[in-house]
């Protein structure tokens, strides 16, 4: 076994707009581990603001990011002849790679509410170099000169693109993202799917929208209530995976509002995403108001809201 390191210079799916006074240099590195590999992230390039004659501007983005990740792998050849990573190991890095750029991506995402990042397929191209300590090492599927390599699952990505809900980068989120980034990070299914119900908001899509924010509703009821059965009445796992299943929406919501009085989401609210939830699935109709869509998310992000306090420690 041998310590490689891989240096991954990235070309981001969707930029990540910053604050005009974001520094260029002197940026703490976002430091991780994921599958026992030291990974370290920091931006590699900031766009700079772009002014137009009518005073409009966009705002400076990070496009570009460098990751380098640290592993322990089996490689090919010696140290006298030509070093070689075989494309298996190359998977590996690549697999480690998208993961630590996800979480990456999803931190800022979810501080700054740039809704239109793409976390589940953040990285649109990557240069690359393998290196055993000072040895450079060859791979087994080199690059032509000039290009860029596309990961697989980049193909037939959905972007969304979104106006609202919107705040830039700056050295204090920068700051709070470089403390989280260092933990072990797991990204709830809800979360990305709440995320995705705004970006479908945004993109007057608002029949996905409603549908994306009830299923969202619909794993964190699932979560509250798994919980609250073992926290107060003492279940085990299976007790309550055995009692959760049987019970529809509104019934878990009972369940939850009986459990925690101190819930702050309406009864009233969650019926009427669900009867909208049910008439968008069944086809009954065909499309719904900006304003329907927009209750939907206030409901589902009330109901977070609720997840968030009853999931707090003490």
């Amino acid at each position: 076994m041998a310590e490689i390191q891989g240096q991954f210079d990235i070309r981001l799916t969707t930029a990540i707009d910053v604050s005009p006074d974001f520094p260029k240099s002197g940026l703490s590195l976002c430091q991780l581990q994921i599958n026992q590999s030291k990974i370290t992230i920091s931006p590699l390039e900031i766009a700079e603001i772009t002014v137009y004659p009518d005073g409009e501007y966009d705002s400076p983005k990070i496009t570009d990011i460098r990751v380098s990740i640290i592993k322990e792998l089996d490689i090919v050849g010696n140290i006298k002849e030509e070093l070689t990573l075989s494309r298996d190991a190359e998977h590996i890095f690549e697999e480690i790679l998208v993961e630590a750029t996800r979480q990456f991506v999803t931190i800022i995402k979810h501080n700054t509410n740039q809704w239109d990042l793409d976390t589940k397929n953040p990285i649109d191209a990557y240069n690359y170099a393998y290196s055993l300590g000072d040895t450079r090492l060859t791979t087994l599927f080199p690059l032509e000169p000039g290009t860029m390599r596309i990961p697989e699952y980049a193909h037939g990505r959905i972007i969304f693109s979104t106006q609202d809900m919107h705040v830039e980068l700056s050295q204090d989120i920068w700051e709070k993202v470089v403390a989280e980034v260092s933990q072990r990070v797991s990204v709830p299914l809800y979360d990305e799917l709440l995320s995705d119900a705004k970006a479908f908001r945004s993109r007057i899509r608002y029949d996905a929208s409603a549908l994306y924010a009830a299923i969202a509703s619909e794993l964190m009821l699932g979560k509250m209530c798994r919980f609250l059965l073992k926290a107060k009445e003492g279940l085990s796992d299976k007790q309550c995976e055995s009692k959760v299943v049987k019970l529809r929406v509104l019934g878990l919501f009972k369940l939850i509002q009986k459990l925690n009085p101190d819930l702050t989401t309406n009864y009233d609210d969650v019926r009427e995403l669900f009867r909208l939830r049910n008439k968008i699935a069944h086809g009954e109709i065909l499309t719904i108001s900006p304003q329907e869509a927009s209750k939907a998310l206030r409901t589902a992000d009330q109901l977070k809201n609720d997840l968030s306090v009853i999931l707090k420690p003490p």
